[in-house]
This record gives C-alpha cells, sequence and structure tokens, in this order.
C-alpha cells in the first residue's frame, strides 16, 4: 500500500532514504566530497524538512504495515513533475515494490496534469537505467559535474 507521508513520518522515511543509498553510494565510490549527501546516502533531516514543507510530495510503500519504500515527487516550473527520490530498502528490492512506487508517481503526475515525469540518475548504473528503460523512460541528455565520479543521465517518460 502506497499512502501519503506526514512529517512526523519524515525520520522513519529518512532511514529508507540512508538504507537505500547506501548501497549506491558503496557501489559508485560516492563521498561527501564527490556527491552532495552520498547521493542521499547521508541526507540531512532539514533538507528532508525543508523539501517536505516547500511542498514536494512524499509517499511511503508499506507492507505489512512498515514502510520499505518512499517517492518524493516535485511539480517542476514547465508543468512536467520531477521524481525527487525514489527508493526501496534492499532487502525489500526485486519484489515488484520500485515497479508500484514508478506507477504510481505516473498516475499521481497525470493527476496533477503534468504531461511527463523527469529525473537524474547515476548513468553508470545501467541495471536501474535499464529499469528505468523498461519502465517507459528514454535518456535526454547528460550532465557532469565537476569532481563527481559519474554522469547523470537525464531521463523523462512521457506521460
Amino acid at each position: 500500500m502506497i499512502k501519503p507521508i506526514t512529517k512526523d513520518d519524515l525520520r522513519e522515511c529518512l532511514n529508507i532514504i540512508h538504507k537505500g543509498f547506501e548501497t549506491v553510494a558503496v557501489e559508485f565510490g560516492l563521498t561527501e566530497e564527490n556527491c552532495p549527501d552520498r547521493g542521499g546516502a547521508s541526507l540531512p533531516y532539514e533538507k528532508l524538512l525543508d523539501e517536505f514543507e516547500s511542498g514536494v510530495l512524499m509517499f511511503a510503500y508499506y507492507r505489512n504495515d512498515i514502510p520499505v519504500g518512499f517517492l518524493a515527487i516535485k511539480r517542476l516550473d514547465d508543468g512536467a513533475c520531477g521524481i525527487n527520490n525514489i527508493v526501496v530498502l534492499p532487502e525489500h528490492r526485486h519484489n515488484g515494490y520500485g515497479r508500484e512506487l514508478l506507477e504510481f508517481c505516473k498516475q499521481k503526475a497525470k493527476d496533477l496534469g503534468s504531461h511527463e515525469i523527469r529525473f537524474g540518475m547515476i548513468d553508470d548504473n545501467k541495471r536501474l537505467r535499464k529499469w528505468y528503460e523498461d519502465n517507459g523512460f528514454v535518456n535526454i541528455g547528460y550532465m557532469n559535474y565537476e569532481g563527481a565520479p559519474f554522469t547523470v543521465g537525464k531521463m523523462k517518460c512521457v506521460l
């Protein structure tokens, strides 16, 4: 079950973000020096709270009343939606929860009147990039950040 989170749920969701992105941080050698917040693995509570209070829509995926996934969606100035975060705890991956979160995101974006969803990801994460492609996303370009040990692939899905 996917449901909106409240301010009281933020710390529990931050735990999902930290644990979920830690595997990525380790795999791709992310440090505080080469990637802010280690790509989410060390995201400070204050940043998540700021996003929540600025109107970023946040949801948790619950399995047996325990949150195992997290999704944050932001409405962009041009009417599209952006995925701020989508993550599933490592021990709950490969059960379809990420796909459910992504399909929920697509429907929520449509409900908001958006015509597409966009986000950036570590393009070197070929397995994850293929997963997004299999779920309707296409690459629309690349960005490089000075000092970052990876290339950012910009992705979008037309709704």
